[in-house]
């Protein structure tokens, strides 16, 4: 885009949309909170590094199965009405599960059921969250938009990192769950203040209409071969980070001999890189978006493989400095892809379009990490955790080497 504005000035003149990216900070910040937290607490729980990689796994199946058809009822309903009313929906859900764990009956069982309910609410969620930004910025600012709210919620979901193990150790557990609840009651309430004129046809929410919008949208993926392959690449890029995700605390507990603090550090380098990734991207002007993608994919594929071989080192410094610098590259990496890839989407999905596309885009780009995650609790069993992190790295180079081949990537 010839007048693409790069300079993040402009953008803060935008109040009603950085009314949306403080909404969606504060969302980020009570979920960085509790992270620690609830990953350390559900591997007590399991002990088992196979049941965790399960219960990742049945998370992801609302995002797949129902986002393409919440993505095309949000079509037809209000934005914001939908953003406040779940982000209350979520907060309460959080809110009970403080009540079962502090009676004593939080199981994985109920762990697996609460991130559920949650995710369905987040498939309704997500699309309206998505829709909502073609109506408060101009198609120039797409880029410098993307940017600002992913570098500012990876900034404060570091700040929530780095006092999380406080917050735990003053208030425990449900003290951490509570603020996470609390940031979804904050973040409905700021979304509630945002000025925004949306045109419904009240008449046409039916069933009829729903599922016409929906096969509207895959008629428009198909005719769209960028967004095919954009698609495509974007789901095999999150298939490749699987077995990060789900063997992340099975590998500092069991092969750096880490404990929480450690994981905290990880995943502070890691938010830092994105965050850094995230605010560079716009910048990176000598570079087209296809290169972009290809250079920082490469770079991830490499910091993949580091953070699994700095768990063969000999020494315990050369291990833990190996590991947190992979953890930088990573989220370096990423950030700059993220951007490259939320722009993309903005650019080539009609404004009309966005609520339906963002839920089949989602289940697209999430379909491969329930996959992934069963594919982990059955390696789990039969490999190194550390091996099926660097097999993840091997695979997103060759992803990334194919990706060059892709002509029609040109137009990024």
């Amino acid at each position: 885009m010839d007048n693409e504005i790069t300079s993040y000035r402009p953008l803060f003149q935008q109040r009603e949309y950085i009314k949306l990216v403080a909404a969606n900070v504060i969302n980020r910040f009570g979920d960085s909170i509790d992270a620690i937290a609830f990953a350390w607490l559900m591997y007590e729980i399991t002990q088992s590094a196979a049941l965790m990689a399960l219960i990742l796994g049945l998370n992801y199946l609302p995002t797949v199965l129902l986002q393409p058809i919440t993505g095309a009822l949000v079509e037809r309903l209000s934005k914001k009405r939908v953003m406040i009313l779940f982000d209350i929906g979520r907060g309460l859900v959080v809110a009970v599960g403080v009540l079962f764990y502090v009676r004593g009956m939080l199981t994985p069982a109920i762990l697996t059921g609460m991130t559920l309910i949650i995710s369905t609410m987040e498939a309704f969620r997500a699309p309206a969250g998505a829709a909502i930004v073609p109506k408060l910025l101009a198609p120039e600012m797409y880029k410098v938009g993307t940017a600002l709210n992913q570098s500012a919620s990876r900034v404060t979901e570091l700040v929530g990192l780095a006092v999380a193990g406080g917050v735990v150790a003053l208030i425990g557990v449900q003290g951490a769950l509570l603020i996470d609840a609390a940031t979804f009651f904050l973040s409905a309430l700021i979304i509630a203040f945002i000025r925004l004129h949306e045109e419904l046809d009240k008449a046409n929410v039916h069933l009829k209409g729903v599922l016409n919008d929906l096969l509207e949208g895959f008629r428009l993926v198909k005719q769209n071969k960028v967004l095919v392959v954009l698609l495509l690449i974007g789901a095999l890029m999150n298939f490749t980070f699987v077995p990060l995700n789900a063997f992340a605390v099975p590998f500092i507990a069991d092969v750096l001999k880490g404990g929480a603090e450690t994981l905290s550090i990880v995943q502070i380098l890691f938010v830092a890189g994105m965050g850094l990734g995230s605010a560079v991207a716009p910048k990176i002007k000598h570079m087209s978006g296809r290169a972009q993608l290809v250079g920082f994919g490469l770079l991830s594929g490499a910091g993949l493989c580091l953070f699994a071989l700095g768990g063969y080192l000999p020494e315990k410094v050369l291990q833990f400095g190996t590991v947190f610098a992979a953890c930088l590259l990573i989220g370096l990496a990423a950030g700059v892809v993220g951007v490259v890839f939320g722009a993309a989407f903005l650019k080539l999905v009609p404004p009309d379009y966005m609520a339906r596309m963002s839920g089949l885009s989602n289940a697209v780009l999430v379909c491969s990490m329930p996959i992934g995650n069963f594919l982990c609790s059955g390696l789990a069993a039969v490999m190194p955790v550390s091996v099926a992190i660097l097999a993840s790295g091997g695979l997103c180079f060759l992803l990334y080497l194919f990706i060059l081949r892709v002509k029609s990537l040109q137009a990024l």
